[in-house]
């Protein structure tokens, strides 16, 4: 058994299905189905029941799944140990992150990081927050940066800083005459409860944008009436624009899109709580290797001053 069918195999248990789980392996499913076939075949046991309600793993494949996690544990402890032991001379770090936060943070981390530590060979793994989570339980990620809230209590984290998320309003909606602006920030703030009648660009309910998004209109009362749903905060820029609706966008996103299709943007009050947290986060149960705690050490030193200038230069 290798430890990579002791993967596909706990992959398959959590998805439940053979496709999820080998699109979430990023690997074909006529492939996945054909590993399984030869490790029950190796075993000469089934490790699953097909059933209308998906894959559902045999006594043996209980006994399996939870062989098979105590090895991933075990091999991930050992990882490391030797880390320790070779005084960060080699060794491989893989990082979990969002699309966005790969682009836009980590560049800088990673800049020091690998100054600092040549050596050590480092793995970007991209994916949507609730899969990265995922990963780091398992230990085929060994810390990730992510933003809150976070779905399972197996995960730790400490906070980097904190991003406020500001209403994108279309460029000719009459709302934007009623913007102010408070002391002498120069920030413009324009009250979202006016919008409370208006119709929403949202992202999909499973993204962490949505549900702060739904947070903060919750705070303000409001009920949003959903007219698009999309994956891109980009594309609910675009719609913005055109005059389909509003959004809720987070600060660092508003200097990466084209400012040719930009709407107009404003600061919410500190009431409706308009903000996530930026966090950096691994495994209550897991250790942490030296090569994991040097880039938290970096990313805590890092990531506010980044995040603090960019909002400056807004």
């Amino acid at each position: 058994m290798t430890q990579k069918e002791l993967i596909y195999i706990t992959t398959i248990a959590e998805e439940g299905n053979i496709s999820k789980a080998a699109e979430k392996l990023f690997i074909a499913q006529p492939s996945l189905s054909r590993c399984l076939s030869n490790i029950e075949k190796s075993l000469g046991v089934e490790l699953f029941k097909r059933t209308s309600d998906g894959m559902k793993p045999t006594p043996a494949g209980e006994y399996y799944i939870a062989s098979a996690k105590m090895i991933l544990k075990t091999y991930s402890d050992m990882k490391v140990q030797i880390s320790r032991l070779n005084d960060m001379k080699a060794g491989k770090l893989t990082i979990g992150t969002t699309t966005f936060l790969g682009s836009f943070a980590l560049p800088a981390v990673l800049k020091t990081f690998s100054t600092l530590y040549p050596n050590i060979e480092v793995s970007i793994v991209e994916d949507v927050s609730v899969n990265i989570e995922n990963e780091i339980i398992k230990g085929t990620v060994d810390l990730a940066i992510l933003h809150t809230p976070l779905v399972t209590d197996a995960v730790e984290y400490q906070r980097l800083t904190r991003e406020r998320f500001l209403l994108a309003v279309p460029p000719d909606d009459p709302l934007n005459d009623q913007y102010y602006v408070k002391d002498d920030s120069q920030e413009k703030y324009l009250d979202i409860r006016l919008t409370a009648n208006r119709s929403y660009i949202l992202t999909h309910p499973t993204q962490r944008t949505r549900q702060v998004s739904n947070r903060i209109l919750a705070e303000a009362g409001i009920t949003p009436k959903v007219r698009f749903s999309t994956k891109s905060i980009q594309t609910a820029t675009r719609l913005v624009s055109a005059d389909l609706g509003f959004t809720l966008v987070p600060h660092s996103y508003c200097s990466l899109f084209s400012q040719d299709y930009s709407p107009n943007y404003y600061f919410l009050e500190e009431l409706y709580h308009p903000y996530w947290e930026l966090v950096v986060c691994y495994s209550r149960e897991l250790p942490l290797s030296k090569a994991a705690e040097e880039l938290i050490r970096i990313s805590t030193e890092t990531m506010p001053y980044l995040y603090y200038h960019q909002e400056r230069g807004r």
